[in-house]
């Protein structure tokens, strides 16, 4: 049961991964479209102060009218409410009046932005969306284009974020409704397959662990009580004696060799201090296993497949099968087989059950130990990493330049004036202020790069291998992408926000310390000269987008 809560935690962290993404790739989709629709917008002005064009409107000549459209893409000339060249109608569009010489409306100039597959893939590439998602457009839940292959039945709900499935293929989807055509829906979409497999791995390895260490809590439950017995047993007498070096050949080695027995639980031991890796344990596991209790062999089977196997479970008789979590969610069997035509004892069955009390134990210890840990070194709001983990970064990779001769750059980033946008508008328009910086910030940086949500509004870029002036190119490129960011709530077709940037780098800066205390006067440098500026460490003056 608890293999399967792993699963579901797991499924939830992988559906938050894949939801930023998705928002990420539909707020960059979201605004190439709006690029588009201004340049359509800007198309139409222009050619409403083309002579020829008002003169065709002015004399409502049609022929006129028609040599234009037709040197002209996706546009329509109106004139005196009927349509005289081109097309008026389009999902999409932007009209511009014609004005002629007195201040007279003659007509307007229609150019719209088909809403085809063509788009999508310019959506898409747009918004660097990976191979497993797609950008699609859809009228009244109808699919209309999208950037790659869908199942041809496919709707898209009118809700912001869910799940859809069509033909046996279920995906993630985030949409927004065109600002003009709430039945127009713009929507990122991404396979489930992702999910599903990163939910299979955790629930494999969250099982594997949990073998792990219990197997080691069996080996020795199941030794000790035999060898304590012998220990009491009276003498044998001499015909005792042979009988029992008879039988000897017989049993378990654990009951013959309890020597063997310490040496496999002590192997076990040192495994388990020197590693966290389960795979890498369980085969030492299950050779100590059948080593202490005589089985032949043993397999473990998690969802119908076999993990990994021991001994030779195919020369053993009929397996003991423990089954792990409740009857309701089993979710794999270990399985012993004893030797050809033998069985086990009924206290090895009950230690059996034991074993899968201890296994739901281990499982939900693994799984707060994880959980813990993940939330200590995590931004809640943004998800970025904390300051703590950024000063734990920073000292390692600081040594590890010293070492090998590499340089290590930090970018410092503090968003200008946003204490006026918590007055103004709220700590909730704020909060999104916030997570949408996390997300340029995740966008831009490559993926052993750290960033880092520093603390209130101040936000740090850990850059490993990378000198001043990669430094000071990625802060140019976050500035650039903060410019671009719309949040009509707040900013309506202006920025909302922008930021500035401290940078600095080692081995200018000779030690973690340094390299802090450098990027923080090179930010204040920056505020001081204005804001909305990087500057470098060394620089006198920061330099605007």
């Amino acid at each position: 049961m608890v293999t399967w809560v792993a699963g579901g935690i797991a499924e939830g962290q992988e559906r938050d991964i894949v939801d930023n993404r998705l928002a990420a790739n539909l707020r960059l989709g979201r605004e190439e479209l709006a690029d588009a629709l201004r340049d359509a917008e800007q198309r139409a002005a222009r050619l409403a102060e083309s002579a020829g064009v008002q003169r065709a409107l002015a004399e409502r000549d049609p022929v006129a009218a028609e040599r234009i459209a037709g040197m002209e893409e996706d546009v329509g000339l109106v004139a005196g409410g009927r349509l005289l060249a081109g097309r008026e109608e389009w999902v999409a569009s932007r009209a511009v009046d014609v004005v002629g010489e007195d201040g007279e409306v003659l007509g307007e100039v229609v150019v719209g932005v088909p809403l085809d597959q063509k788009l999508a893939e310019r959506l898409a590439g747009a918004a660097g969306v990976p191979d497993m998602d797609v950008m699609a457009i859809a009228v009244g839940g109808r699919l209309l284009a999208a950037s790659s292959p869908l199942p041809a039945g496919l709707r898209l709900p009118a809700e912001a974020t869910g799940d859809v499935e069509e033909d046996g293929e279920a995906y993630r989807f985030a949409s927004t409704p065109l600002v003009d055509r709430a039945d127009v829906r713009l929507a990122a979409l991404s396979s489930e397959e992702p999910i599903a497999a990163a939910v299979e791995d955790t629930r494999r390895r969250a099982f594997v662990a949990a073998l792990a260490t219990v197997a080691l809590a069996l080996l020795v439950a199941w030794t000790v009580p035999r060898l304590l017995r012998r220990r009491a047993e009276p003498a044998a007498t001499p015909t005792e004696d042979a009988e029992q070096r008879r039988r000897a050949r017989d049993v378990r080695p654990s009951e013959a060799d309890s020597g063997r027995v310490r040496e496999a639980v002590a192997l076990v031991g040192e495994a388990l201090a020197a590693t966290h890796d389960p795979e890498a344990l369980l085969p030492v596991i299950l050779q100590s296993a059948i080593g202490a209790t005589g089985a032949a062999g043993a397999r473990l089977v998690s969802g119908g497949n076999e993990v990994v196997r021991a001994g030779r479970p195919e020369e053993g008789g009929r397996p003991l099968a423990l089954h792990l979590g409740s009857e309701r969610d089993r979710v794999g069997q270990l399985l012993l087989y004893p030797p050809r035509d033998g069985s086990f004892e009924a206290e090895a069955e009950q230690l059996a059950h034991w074993l899968a009390a201890q296994a739901t134990i281990a499982l939900e210890n693994e799984r707060l130990h994880r959980t813990v840990k993940r939330q200590a070194i995590t931004d809640e709001l943004t998800q970025l990493a904390n300051r703590r983990r950024f000063t734990e970064t920073l000292a390692v990779e600081i040594r590890r330049a010293q070492r090998f001769g590499e340089p290590v750059a930090l970018v410092l980033a503090d968003l200008d004036d946003f204490k006026s946008i918590n007055d103004r508008y709220g700590h909730q328009a704020g909060d999104e202020v916030l997570r949408r910086f996390a997300d340029i910030l995740r966008e831009n940086v490559r993926d052993f790069d750290l960033p880092v949500r520093y603390g209130g509004e101040e936000f740090a870029v850990l850059l490993p291998e990378t000198a001043l002036d990669g430094g000071d190119q990625l802060a140019r490129r976050l500035q650039t992408a903060l410019l671009r960011l719309r949040l009509p709530e707040i900013g309506r077709d202006r920025p909302p926000v922008t930021a500035s940037f401290g940078v600095a780098a080692f081995p200018a800066a000779g030690s973690a310390e340094e390299l802090l205390s450098a990027a923080d006067g090179a930010l204040y440098r920056a505020k001081a000269a204005g804001k909305n500026r990087v500057a470098c460490a060394g620089d006198d003056v920061g330099r605007t987008a």
